[in-house]
Parts: C-alpha cells; structure tokens; sequence
C-alpha cells in the first residue's frame, strides 16, 4: 500500500480519537452558569462572614445539581476562607486540586487555609512521585484522554491489519503501551479520589471516640481541631470512623466534618 492511503488512515485514527475526547466533554449546564455569574457577583459584594457563607452555600446549590469543576470548588474554598471556615475552605480547595493540579494560586490558598489551622500539606504520596506527569492534567481530562488515545490505538490496530503495514503496526502498539500508561495514571486518581473516602474536620473541637456513640471515652488524649484531614474507614449510621496519619482511628459525627 502507498503512503498515501496510510496518511489517509492515520488521519482518520487521529480525527476519530480527537472527536472521542471532544464529545465525551460535559455538556454547559446554562442553568449553573447563571448560578455561577450569580454566585460570583454575591461574593464580589460580601464583606461580612455571614455574606461570604451566603456566597459559599449558592457555589454548593451548583455542586448540588452535579457540575462539579475546579473553578467551583476554588471559587467556594475562596467564600469559605472569608467566611473564617478554614476547615470547609481545606476541603473545597482539596476537591478543586483534583481537577486544577497545576492551578498555583489554589496550591498557594489551600496552603494559607491550612496554615490557619496549624497544619501543613501532606506530603505526597509515592505513587504521584511514581506518576511524576499525575499533576498534568485533571481528573477528568485524565478519563477522557485515555479513552481518546485508546480509540486512537484500536482504530491504528484495525488499519494495520487491513492494510498489513509495519509502519501502522508499530503506531498502533506504540499508541496501546501509551494508553495502557494513561490508563495506569487514571486508575491511580480513580483509587486515590473514588475509591478512598476523604474529608476535614469543619467545627472547632471534636472529640473523636472509641465507638459509634456518645457514651463510649476518647479515641485520643486531644480534640481533633478545625482542618484535621482523615480518611474514612467505616460508617455507622451518622458516625464515622476517621483514620489520621499514623493509622490512629476514632469515631465522629458525620455533621462535624465534610466528607469527599
């Protein structure tokens, strides 16, 4: 087969997955968008907490309906800060990492929300140095391309067999060891955002305790103060079994932490 028809079946391959990671973007929700102008714009004229929260719980009503970005989680981390609810702006902010990885700005904020409440970031975690390319590109980029690039590989697989080409051949596996490397990194943010449950605490002191009730003592000799980061462990009802770094765990009341 001539290079021409070859040209012609890497350009469809290229268009085909081009058009995947295009389509396979949300739709805009016109109805959040006005939401979001709306949201904005209450934010812009507070100068209270109270107003500041407001602005806050009107980027939650978005949230609500399903559009989750980093734009709306950064801009509600922002309310939440004004607010002096550092604990809600740590998670906002975390949320909006997922999605805005190399936003500096966010890193700064979420950096300054947990210096108010006398924390430091975690350090990362060895997968993400493992993964050193992880803070590229969002979560949900990190979904579409991997399909987009795997459709691009199976469509190449498919031309090389039709026309039998070497060249085509060594594309199309070229391209599936680069989607098989995508699709590591989404099954690592997958295991990391989904899989695991996250959250902070959001009041000012919270006694952890040994069980999922009042009556049980202490988990800790301390509270656990406004910004503590745990994973979930188990749920009980309205109590959660948080686990801090050094796998020390203890029950809490669902309503004094925000879950993600």
């Amino acid at each position: 087969m001539t290079r021409y028809p070859l040209a012609i079946l890497i350009v469809v391959a290229i268009v085909a997955s081009a058009a995947f990671y295009l389509f396979s973007t949300p739709a805009v929700d016109v109805e959040a968008a006005h939401r979001f102008q709306q949201a904005q714009e209450a934010f812009d004229r507070a100068t209270t907490p109270d107003e500041f929260t407001r602005a806050a719980s009107m980027y939650q009503s978005i949230l609500d309906r399903g559009v989750v970005s980093g734009a709306v989680l950064y801009n509600q981390g922002n309310a939440w800060m004004r607010a002096e609810q550092p604990g809600r702006a740590i998670a906002a902010y975390h949320q909006a990492v997922r999605y805005r990885p190399d936003d500096t700005h966010l890193r700064a904020n979420l950096d300054y929300a947990l210096t108010q409440c006398g924390a430091t970031a975690a350090p990362k975690p060895f997968g993400r140095h493992l993964l050193f390319w992880q803070d590229w590109l969002g979560y949900s980029q990190k979904f579409r391309l991997t399909g987009a690039v795997l459709a691009f590989a199976l469509l190449l697989s498919l031309a090389a067999v039709w026309s039998r080409s070497a060249l085509l051949s060594r594309s199309a596996l070229a391209a599936g060891l680069l989607a098989l490397l995508l699709a590591v990194s989404t099954g690592y943010d997958w295991w990391q955002f989904d899989h695991q449950q996250h959250g902070v605490i959001v009041a000012d002191e919270v006694i952890a305790r040994k069980g999922n009730a009042m009556s049980y003592e202490p988990a800790f000799t301390e509270p656990l103060a406004d910004g503590t980061e745990f994973t979930v462990a188990d749920r009980r009802g309205d109590w959660l079994l948080v686990r801090l770094p050094g796998d020390q765990e203890g029950w809490i009341q669902d309503k004094t932490a925000v879950v993600f």
